[in-house]
Formats: C-alpha cells, structure tokens, sequence
C-alpha cells in the first residue's frame, strides 16, 4: 500500500539558509537550482500566453473586547482591547504550460492596554505547477510559512492564531513523469521532496526539528479490460538534523492483477515485497492485499486499497459524493509515519471551500470560473472557510497514525449547513512479525478526537449570519497515559456587505481549554470588523 496507492503522494522543496543535511543537501541544493532556472524560462516563456491573471490585494481589520487577552497564548491574563491588522496579497494565474497561485499576509496583534506582548505572525505560501514537456514531465513548486501549535496539551485557539506557536518554514519540490503511451496504457514517476524548518529556541533533542522527507513512487499500470495489471514501487525517507540515521526507511515493489467486472467496478490483488527500517533494525516482508475501485456515477467515487504489512493491516479508503446541493467526502488510512503532515498540501475535500466547489463542479465545469464562483459564495454566505483537523504532535520515531475524516455541506441557495468530523491514533511503529521483540512505550503516543458544525443563512442578498461549534479532544497513550487537553469553541457572527468589495462583521465568541500540563483558561469576547478587497 504506502503512499504511492491509488495515486496518494506527498511532497516539498529547497533547504531553508543555515539548514544542513550533510552530502544529501548538497545533492538537493543543486538539484533544486537547477529547476528553479528551468522554471524561472518556462515561466517567463509561458506568460505571454497567460489566460488568466490575478493579483487580488485586501485588508482586515477587527477590534476584540475580550476578557481574557492571554487565551491565544494559553494564559489566563486581564481584559483588554486587541487590534488585529491582516494585510494580504492573493497572486493567481494560470497560462498553457503552468498555474500558480500564492498569498502573503502578516497578522499583527495589538493590545490597547499592554497586557500582552504585540505580537507579528507573517503566513505565506506559493504553489506552482509547471509542464516540461506536455503529456511528460511536470513539475510541482511549493513553499509556505505558517504557525503550528508547538505542544498538543496546551493547544488553544483565537481565530487565527494558535497557541504556544512555532513558526514552521516549508518547502516543496516535486519532479514528476505522467504519460499515457494509450487509453490503456500510462506511466508515472515522481520524486517528492519535503523541508521542514522552524523558528524557536529548541534544544538539540527536541524531536520539533528541522526534517528533511524525500519520497520516490512509479507505476506503470495496463487498465483493465477486463482484465489489467500495474507494477509500482516505491520508497520513502524521513530524517532529521540532529540525527546521524534515517527516524524511517521504507522501500516497496508491488504487482497488481486487476479485473473489471463493468467499466464502473474493478477489483484488484496486491503482492508483493518490502523493507523496512527503523529502531536501529532492518527487515523484509511480504505484502499481500486488495484493492476496490467503485464509481456508481460520475458523482460518486470509491477507491479502497487494504494490505497486510510489517505492522499488521494498512489502509487507504477514500469515498466521495456530491449534487448541486450536497458534497461529502469520508477518508480512511492507516500506514507508517515520521513527521506531521505538510500543511502546503491540504487533505482533500476537508474544509468549507472545496466542499462547496465540489458541489459547483456539474454547474461550472471550467474551474478557473468555478474558483470565482466559490469564492463569491462563500462571501455571500459569510463563511469562515476553515477547518478543524487533528493538531500535530511532534515525535522522534517512527509511529503508525491511524485516521478517520468526515466532511459533509448541504447547501441551497440561501442556507449553509457543515459538518466535519475526525479522528487520529498515532502509537509507536511496531514490527508484527514473529519473533519481533515490543518497543517500549514513548512519549509522543496520543489520540485526538474532534470536529465542529457551522450553520450560515443568508437574510438577504447583502447580509448573513454564521453559527459555529468546535472542539479538539488529545490524550495520551503509553508514557504519555493520563496527559489530556481538550478546547471548546462557540462563534456567532454577522456579516454585511457596504459594496462589491467591502464587507462589516461583528460578532461574539466563547472559548474554553482544559489541560494537565498548564491551568485552564477561558474567554469571552466581542468583536468588530471590516474586510476590504482593492
């Protein structure tokens, strides 16, 4: 199974300045150089083409009478007036050889009355994609800055900005070739790069270092007809600075016999062999499995893939649906893991807007039109367009993650109903196979539980109001046993348009943070605002 089923890949870019891997940088570095450049002259070249550009500058500004202006840090502090200033900058465009779309915005807090420090938290982020050769060789650029949460029992949140922050760099850096040599026939290699760095005073055995995951994936797959078949392999590596060896190794070969019963149902069988590292031990296994592809309609898909791995049972099960008025998606996976996901790519179909784009896609198929269209809803609807997912949990082993995800929209013209649901166990990676001696318990083991409901109706064609809930449970397992946070979140807000481009909001919230490792805090608070696109 791993990450190369059903077409599930990763990946990320060039070393931030300062950071090292030794000969393996080096390597990259120059790597990376050299397609920057190449990208640099298929950019400039494909320009003249562009079909579409656009750079969309705005402003917000928000005024917060709060009773607690410690609560973003996970304090407990005094009332006070808070100014939030978020300028931002939105680049898109799209030619015949590329699409890029990027975003900067520097988030600053100002307390009126000083009870905390003012604060600057700069997000950005940059995706691009690019084609060498047409039906050949692609390229996918990312990179971003954001804040993660630095300790799961201490996690709070103010809107934007999480507590007990790290500033986390990323970079993306992803070759790749996708040909079809016939209807039938195709091949598709990619090499997927990922750098991670943050910013704070971390110790040499903080396992919230910088990382470095590389990933290679190829397939070449004969669809069937009825009968088909594929052979991939793939191999994965995680390491971090402080750390002479590899936390993960995992390297993978895999045929597949697959036969379609009609061209809306196959169902394949998956062996093969793989090696695996990590504790400091290597071994080899075979892979025996199945994999279901189901597509009842053009609106709804189904794709399973279950083996039999080192670590006992894997999975990777994605099924989605949508209408003109509904869109869902439901996920599950279970595979080997070194490091939190990369927040430049975003799981699918897992927060307000795509749900909604998936319902547009029958209504607008063209989707540099639909992203207009979207955009213009969730406007009107004055949706927040976030999501509530697990929060990451730094470890310095390898650890099995074991997740669920539910997404759900029922949308009409003028009501907005979201549900969104999700689940995640990561314990330490442990070998299943006979005679393999247990690791001991780790500190980084937990399960996190969480979700939220959001309620927006529009009352008229200027004017809406959202109800929203949250929350995120985290518990500790194993060393970690009796270490629990848990945060709760109520928001009402109204929001009402001045002009095409101009918008009032006001509204209030409630939070709340219960926690072993620090005291519990909570907030209320007001709030009023005025977002402005140029």
């Amino acid at each position: 199974m791993g990450r190369c089923s059903y077409g599930r890949l990763v990946s990320l870019g060039k070393p931030a300045p300062g950071m090292t891997f030794g000969r393996d940088a080096h390597a990259a570095s120059v790597t990376f150089g050299g397609v920057i450049s190449a990208v640099a002259l298929q950019m400039i070249a494909s320009a003249a083409s562009a079909q579409t550009w656009r750079v969309e500058p705005s402003a917000r500004a928000t005024v917060t009478a709060t009773n607690n202006s410690g609560y973003v840090n996970g304090i407990t502090t005094g009332s006070d007036a808070v100014v939030e200033l978020i300028p931002r900058v939105t680049l898109k465009g799209q030619g015949a050889r590329f699409r890029l779309e990027a975003f900067a915005e520097a988030d600053s807090l100002i307390y009126i009355n000083k009870t905390v420090t003012d604060e600057l938290n700069p997000r950005a982020r940059l995706a691009l994609n690019t084609t060498a050769i047409e039906r050949w060789i692609y390229l996918d650029l990312g990179a971003g800055i954001q804040q993660v949460a630095s300790n799961p029992y201490v996690t709070v949140s103010n809107g934007t900005v999480p507590s007990i922050r790290l500033d986390t760099t990323q970079y993306r850096l992803s070759p790749y070739v996708n040909h079809e040599f016939s209807p039938t026939v195709s091949v598709v290699y990619r090499n997927d790069n990922i750098w991670t760095r943050r910013s704070d005073a971390i110790a040499a055995a903080d396992p919230r270092r910088d990382s470095l995951f590389q990933s290679n994936t190829f397939a070449f797959t004969q669809r069937p007809i009825p009968f088909g078949y594929a052979l991939e392999a793939n191999q994965e590596r995680t390491k971090y600075t402080n750390s002479p060896d590899a936390t993960l190794q995992l390297a993978a070969a895999r045929a597949v016999l697959t036969y379609a019963f009609d061209p809306n149902l196959a169902v394949g069988v998956v062996s093969g062999r793989e090696r695996n590292e990590f504790a400091s031990t290597t071994e080899y296994d075979t892979i025996r499995g199945m994999r279901l592809r189901w597509r009842p309609s053009e609106r709804t898909d189904l794709n399973a893939s279950v083996e039999r791995r080192f670590f006992d049972k894997g999975w990777d099960v994605l099924w989605s649906h949508r209408s003109p008025f509904l869109a869902m998606n439901v996920s599950l996976n279970r595979q080997p893991a070194s490091q939190p996901t990369s927040f430049l790519i975003p799981a699918a179909g897992n927060n307000f807007r795509s749900l909604v784009d998936a319902a547009y896609t029958t209504r607008y198929p063209n989707p540099v039109e639909r992203a207009v269209i979207v955009d213009n809803a969730i406007a009107a609807f004055g949706a927040s367009a976030t999501a509530t997912g697990p929060l990451e949990a730094y470890s310095d082993y390898a650890q099995v993650q074991q997740r669920a995800a539910a997404s759900v929209a029922f949308l009409s013209p003028l009501t907005a109903l979201t549900f969104q649901f999700f689940t995640l166990r990561s314990e330490q990676l442990q070998r299943n196979t006979a005679g393999a001696i247990p690791l001991p318990p780790t500190v980084s083991d937990n399960t996190q539980l969480g979700g939220s409901v959001a309620f927006n109706r529009r009352l008229t064609s200027t004017a809406s109001i959202e109800a929203a809930v949250s929350g995120v449970k985290v518990e500790g397992i194993g060393a970690s046993q009796g270490q629990a946070s848990s945060s709760k979140t109520v928001r009402l807000s109204g929001t009402q348009a001045m002009g095409p481009k101009t918008q009032v909001f006001a509204g209030a919230r409630r939070q709340i943070s219960n926690s072993t490792v620090v005291r519990p805090t909570q907030e209320s608070a007001l709030f009023l605002g005025i977002d402005h696109k140029f």
